[in-house]
């Protein structure tokens, strides 16, 4: 498939799922259609018995003979359902659960190469919101195509010839209702598809924003905005409510019109039953035998309209799910894209433009830094630094130009080769709701105990580790909340020094932490750093003292480069950020004093 490795429209989804378990569908698909054939069956040999009762006088000795082969054949069959039945539930449940399975870690994995980008613009709740949709609807489309189509299909079918059997009237009534019955049925569900889609719009965008509510309830409560929320929810829920409203009056209308229908039925069955049983044409097994069978098309004529909604709007569900979720990749990797060798770690930026949202920010960038070289990038706010480093890890794509690691071009190579030769350690530290072993480990999934506990010592972390309540196994709250910021930090370094990757991004690494804290992970930076290339971006410029060069930005461009003392020599773009960081420190001082 050019744009997607498996279908997107729901029902081509489900099958997809469903190919190496077909032989099973098929065997559900025929049990329903045995139950089908079931319903007509045993009204049938019901009526054969009501027969027998009105032909054969009460003190007749032949009454058990005349029974005996309809009673046997009803319990036989009877006994059969019941083992079909049985079986049925096992084939079910060797296929659902994992069913269900499948699409969640389908869809996980999907959803993981998506761009920087694509996570940016969507909440991150309402994602796992619509996962959670296309999973549940899926499974129910798959039921209501098996027990909701094919089984009132064929009964429907079977129903109609065994009435018309008795009497062919009964048989055309039964046919001319049906369609009425179904175009009517479809004619008024035609909004319901479209109504569930912008339901489920409401519904996740409203689950995103309480996640979001949730995730900064310390935000919340230090600036005393719980109206504020309240009120900032109720539009998202009132629009909400609005649609399942407008949808739940489409199904009172349309109930309305199915009752009608469905009386009508009953009256003209009943009529003409009482006519031809006056005529002597039908027996009471046959008036038992149609009306039985006429009550029990209501029946499934009406589950397979209210059926057919569930149906629609299950597919409309998924349908909206499946459409945000399984956009195209912004970022792909290139149909011959080979892994990347890193052995030196030189990085070159060569005629790099990129725009950002629109906005031109890079134009004709060139860079090149050498093998352990460590590099600090500077510029005032807005002015590129972690587009910069961003651009290297590919979390977005170059408009115009290369970057090259190596002298291979970064999009002909796989971005899992790409990320897994780069340590990349952001101002706010990644932590999974994990234990303290499971975040340090993730640098390197097949490092033992002591590979992680030594890696902690280099980071300055493992004495605060080892006061932990279960030491390396004690489990972080959301995004490491039971630590403090310049623990966080220490457990992400650790991490990286653990991943022994050659070339070392950090971003912002130390510029919300105290001057004690920011001493000890410094020192981890040196271990660090070792025998690697290096970029940082730091906003207080002197922890960059010790980088071989400073690149400086601005406006998009390069427009000095050096160490520390040459730039101020310079007096640029540079010397005017350092003094101006030295007279904002001094002035703080005497604010302290």
């Amino acid at each position: 498939m050019k744009k997607h490795d498996f279908p997107t429209k729901p029902v081509s989804f489900i099958f997809f799922l469903l190919r190496p378990y077909a032989l099973q569908v098929f065997i559900l698909a025929l049990i329903a259609i045995i139950w089908a054939a079931d319903n007509s069956l045993e009204s049938y040999l019901v009526k054969l018995m009501l027969d027998a009762l009105e032909i054969t006088p009460k003190e007749s000795t032949n009454l058990i003979t005349q029974l005996k082969v309809p009673v046997v054949l009803y319990i036989s069959l009877r006994v059969f359902i019941n083992i079909v039945g049985r079986f049925h539930d096992y084939i079910n449940l060797r296929i659902m659960p994992y069913f269900n399975k499948k699409v969640l870690i389908l869809l996980t994995k999907y959803i993981q190469k998506h761009s920087h980008s694509y996570f940016q613009s969507h909440f991150g709740g309402s994602i796992v919101s619509k996962i959670s949709i296309i999973a549940d609807t899926t499974e129910s489309i798959f039921n209501d195509l098996i027990y909701s189509f094919i089984y009132p299909f064929f009964t429907l079918a079977l129903v109609t010839l065994t009435i018309g059997a008795v009497h062919y009237k009964f048989g055309v009534i039964l046919i001319i209702w049906s369609i009425i019955f179904i175009i009517v049925s479809y004619r008024l569900s035609l909004q319901v598809q479209q109504l569930s889609e912008q339901l489920t719009e409401k519904y996740t965008t409203l689950v995103g924003k309480l996640i979001d509510n949730v995730t900064n309830i310390l935000a919340v409560r230090l600036y005393a905005r719980r109206k504020y929320e309240v009120k900032y929810l109720e539009s998202s829920a009132q629009e909400k409510a609005e649609k399942a409203q407008e949808l739940k009056w489409n199904d009172l209308k349309r109930n309305a019109v199915m009752e009608m229908l469905a009386n009508i039925l009953i009256g003209i069955l009943i009529y003409y039953l009482i006519l031809e049983r006056q005529k002597n044409h039908i027996t009471i097994g046959d008036f038992a035998l149609v009306l039985t069978l006429g009550l029990s098309i209501l029946d499934i004529v009406w589950d397979l309209s209210r059926n057919y909604i569930r149906f629609v709007e299950n597919l409309g569900k998924c349908s909206q799910a499946l459409a945000t979720i399984m956009v195209p990749y912004e970022i792909k990797d290139a149909p011959e894209a080979r892994p990347l060798k890193v052995q030196k770690g030189i990085i070159e930026f060569k005629n790099v433009s990129f725009d950002y949202y629109g906005t031109r920010l890079f134009k004709n960038i060139n860079i090149k830094i050498k093998e352990n070289e460590k590099v600090g990038i500077v510029g005032s706010s807005g002015s590129g630094k972690t587009t910069l480093l961003n651009l290297i890890a590919r979390l977005w794509d170059v408009k115009e130009g290369a970057i090259l690691i190596d002298g291979q071009n970064i999009k002909n190579i796989t971005q899992d080769s790409l990320h897994q030769n780069i340590s990349f350690i952001p101002q706010d530290p990644l932590l999974f709701s994990r234990t303290v072993l499971d975040n340090i480990r993730y640098g390197n999934l097949d490092a033992s105990e002591e590979e992680v506990i030594e890696a902690a010592k280099y980071a300055h972390a493992h004495v605060f580790i080892s006061a932990l309540p279960n030491r390396y196994n004690t489990f972080l709250g959301e995004k490491g909340a039971t630590l403090s910021g310049g623990q966080r930090q220490r457990i992400a370094i650790a991490r990286a020094i653990l991943k022994k990757a050659k070339i070392l991004i950090m971003d912002e690494a130390t510029s919300a932490l105290d001057s004690e804290t920011e001493y000890y992970i410094q020192e981890s930076f040196e271990y660090l750093m070792k025998n690697k290339t290096v970029l940082v971006v730091a906003h207080r410029l002197s922890t960059l003292l010790k980088m071989d060069r400073l690149i400086v930005l601005h406006e998009g461009k390069v427009v000095e480069e050096g160490t520390h003392e040459a730039l101020l020599q310079q007096r640029g773009v540079y010397a005017k950020l350092w003094h101006y960081q030295l007279r904002k420190a001094a002035s703080a001082s005497k604010i302290i004093a």
